[in-house]
């Protein structure tokens, strides 16, 4: 007993001196947590140093470094599981996040993660059973017409009759868990799986409960294309009064190409409206003016010789009227002219540099 009691005390004496230690000890630990990246040791040594410690305070200095490599772990690990688990490799993402949080310690970073993993892993492997369902009722369903057939054509038949038997006991089963399934689908508005279970059900199962579930999706399939139809009314609406109000902004500030452009947007439904109506007239009247202002601007310039000058006051109404086939034949006259006074100038400036030379 005495040599038992003597063993505990000298246990308790190293290892008292073996966490204390010299001035070093702490730090050489606390880098060797760290690099061996146990975050969760590393800032337990840090919290459990005495206030009295002569290295509590360098101690403390490096809490800040070690929570940076704690969040940078954190972030890699998330990020490995994640190709992981794209790679369907799921065990190795659950490894992943239990070495992790071995290491880590309490990490509401890696918790989460792992538990959103957790949470697909069991969407995935309920999507699967329910595909296999689908699949055995659809085969069911091909299997016990082809037998009915062979049945029917063949009464006698004993094996063809105790498979038929079998086909028709396993379908009853199968139609009945499809039902559940396709109750809960519908209870959770999954209504693409919904629709591909309850058909099925409808035809391996005729019958009073299975039209009334099918009458269920139905309607909730019309509901939700009414609330399809709604949102896309709303969108409508919206974009309709952005319209109108940038439409009203550039006639204000006489940009007509951007006010005809906002005008294009509205749906052909408002278009129809006496307000579109009123918008159509009042661009086209404004349209007209311009048309008729710079038409006259460039006769002008035109008549005066400046040409530059009326091709771009008619390229302004080419702008609004593209399909202008009479302002388009100005702009062309007044581009030969220019060509051809461009040729006279330069010859003529051929020829007063030959004059110079002769004299010269």
């Amino acid at each position: 007993m005495k040599y038992f009691l003597f063993l505990l005390l000298f246990l308790q004496s190293c290892a008292q001196l073996s966490y204390q230690g010299p001035e070093t000890d702490r730090l050489i630990l606390l880098d060797q947590y760290v690099s061996d990246q146990d975050f969760g040791k590393a800032l337990t040594l840090i919290d459990e140093t005495s206030k009295e410690d002569p290295q509590v305070l360098e101690l403390e200095k490096r809490r800040k470094t070690v929570i940076e490599k704690l969040r940078l772990y954190e972030k890699q690990t998330v990020e490995s599981a994640l190709k992981q688990e794209q790679n369907n490799e799921w065990p190795a993402a659950r490894l992943s996040y239990e070495e992790a949080l071995k290491k880590s310690g309490p990490s509401k970073v890696l918790e989460d993660a792992q538990q959103s993993m957790l949470l697909r892993l069991q969407e995935r492997m309920d999507a699967l059973e329910h595909e296999e369902l689908i699949v055995t009722g659809e085969w069911l369903q091909k299997t016990l017409f082809l037998l009915e057939d062979l049945h029917e054509s063949d009464p006698a038949d004993r094996n063809i009759k105790s498979r038929y038997h079998r086909a028709q006991n396993e379908a009853e089963e199968i139609v009945l868990q499809l039902s559940q399934l396709g109750e809960q689908m519908l209870a959770e508005k999954n209504l693409a799986m919904a629709g591909r279970i309850l058909p099925l059900v409808a035809k391996l199962s005729p019958g009073p409960e299975a039209d009334a579930a099918m009458d269920r999706l139905k309607s909730q399939l019309q509901a939700k294309k009414l609330k399809k139809k709604k949102g896309r009314k709303k969108i409508a609406e919206k974009k309709d009064k952005k319209s109108f109000e940038s439409f009203n902004k550039a006639m204000a500030y006489g940009k007509l190409s951007e006010a005809r452009r906002f005008l294009s947007q509205l749906t052909p439904a408002v278009k129809k409206t006496m307000a579109g109506k009123l918008m159509q007239e009042r661009l086209q009247r404004e349209i007209d003016d311009y048309v008729q202002e710079e038409l006259s601007v460039g006769n002008s310039f035109y008549r005066a010789g400046g040409y530059e000058q009326a091709i771009k006051s008619w390229e302004n109404i080419i702008e609004l009227e593209p399909d202008n086939e009479a302002v388009k034949s100005k702009i062309e006259r007044a581009q030969v002219i220019i060509e051809k006074l461009k040729t006279l100038r330069e010859r003529q400036t051929e020829k007063i540099g030959s004059q110079k030379t002769l004299l010269n």
